[in-house]
Order: C-alpha cells, then structure tokens, then sequence
C-alpha cells in the first residue's frame, strides 16, 4: 500500500507540473504552444515513473548529527566488516574464543575468522594481557588489534558449562556504560561500529530495534558531559532486516528526533533537560 501511495503522489506531482507549464504556456505565449506541449505528456509519466523508482529504492545509509555537540550518529543496513574505523565486538565475562564455542556466524567468530585466519592465539594473548582474572565483571572491555581492524571486545554475556551465552537486558545496560568508559580512556577519536549487541547468541529477549534504541540512548548518556569519538555507527546486517523484519524507517525516525532531543546539558548550564 505505501508503494502505492508513493508511485500515485509522485504521477499526480508530476502531471500537476505538467498541467502548470501547459496553462502558463496558454495564457504567456499561445494556445498553439500549449498544445505542442500536451504532445509531451509521455515524457512527464516516464520522469513520474523514474522518481517513483528512485523512492522507492531502500536507502542504506542514515546520518544525523547530535544537537549541539560535534559527534554523529550513523545508521547503515550492510556489512559492518566493510566500514571505516574500530568494531565494537560482543564477548563473554571469561573472554572465551574457541572456535568450538564461539559459532563462526557470530560477530565475534566472524571477527577472528577474518583478522587472524591462521590462529586464535594471538586474541587470547591479547585479551589475557589485559585482563587478569575470568570471570570479569560485565561490561569489561579490551581492545584486539587485527590485521587490518580493530576490536573493541566488550563483555555483554556470561557462558555456562555447556558452552552456551546467556545475558538480558540489564546486564547490557551495565555492559555498554562499562564500554563506554573503556573507550573514553583508550580509543581513537574515530567513528566507531557497533553492531546490534545482545540480539545473537547472547539471547537477549528483546526485539531488535529495542536493543538499537538501548545503544543509542546509552551513548547519549555517554556523551552528556564530553565526547570521546566522532560519532558511532549502528550497523544492521541487509538478512537480520528482512528476518525480522526490523522497520528501518521508523528507526531513522527515532535516531533524528534523539539526536535533537536527548541530550542532557551539564549541571549549570542553566538549561532544561531534553526528554
């Protein structure tokens, strides 16, 4: 039906424009004129088809900027392997990586599969030279180097004896406040990727675009008092969105009207506080 309502305005716009050149053609020049230009009318439902095409293909790409602060906000449908800048990767309270545990499909397999092909071991030296005990508290964060990318790996979930993650939403909430502490301290002002934490194997029971909404919030929250990268980027894989059929638009809608309204301004601004 929305496909429908957008082809109808955008023939009725462009027959409108039409109908406006062929009066003032009338009453400005001649109705000799006017008549030349009816002969078009084929060429304005072929512009009217074009532009309802051009709409109707789905955009990818999603970029606000926050309200009086110098940090962006992007969302992108694609592959977050194939953007710019660090990636924020979902792991477990014991940092476990076997490949016996960690399916290849996850963020986190996907991750280690591609930065270092030949053997894990280099991201467990990494993780254990930064992190003394397991298990940690959530939200620890440490950051693996890979050949050509970096890995923010931040503890969202905890792994039971039978190799299974398990988390819910208000250790996610502690997880992403401890993440983003962690990069306040240690990460490059760069944008940073993060895919939709706590919505694969950590099991979250929550829709995704609610989780969106958590990491969004969240980093408002963060970024409050200062800022410590230039923006995040909120990646969504083309197969998650049509296997659950994640509204893309409605959350566009949310990331503009949060990036305007959800700041909070620092005690003694003397400025309210955006709800």
């Amino acid at each position: 039906m929305e496909y429908l309502k957008i082809i109808a305005s955008e023939l009725l716009r462009v027959f409108g424009a039409l109908w406006l050149l062929i009066e003032a053609t009338s009453y400005f020049i001649s109705s000799e004129a006017s008549q030349k230009v009816k002969e078009f009318w084929w060429l304005f439902l072929i512009v009217g088809i074009v532009i309802s095409i051009l709409r109707l293909i789905p955009k990818r790409r999603f970029s606000f900027v926050v309200d009086d602060r110098d940090v962006t906000v992007e969302l992108v449908v694609g592959d977050i392997f194939k953007e710019d800048g660090p990636v924020v990767i979902g792991s477990n309270t014991s940092f476990v990586t076997s490949p016996e545990i960690i399916s290849p499909k996850s963020v986190q397999g996907l991750f280690c599969n591609k930065y270092f092909p030949s053997s894990i071991q280099p991201v467990n030296d990494q993780i254990k030279s930064q992190v003394q005990s397991f298990p940690c508290d959530f939200g620890t964060t440490v950051t693996v180097r890979g050949s050509s990318k970096v890995g923010y790996f931040c503890a969202i979930a905890e792994v039971n004896d039978s190799g299974v993650a398990k988390s819910n939403i208000e250790n996610l909430r502690i997880s992403l406040g401890g993440l983003w502490g962690y990069l306040s301290d240690h990460s490059e002002k760069d944008i940073i990727n993060i895919p939709i934490l706590g919505s694969g194997f950590s099991r979250i029971p929550i829709k995704r675009e609610v989780l969106v909404r958590e990491i969004l919030l969240s980093f408002f929250a963060a970024i409050s008092e200062s800022t410590f990268c230039d923006g995040i980027r909120v990646v969504i894989h083309p197969a998650d969105v049509k296997k659950y059929s994640i509204d893309i638009q409605e959350l566009t809608r949310f990331f503009e009207y949060s990036c305007k309204y959800s700041i909070s301004q620092p005690a003694g601004s003397g400025s309210g506080v955006a709800e």
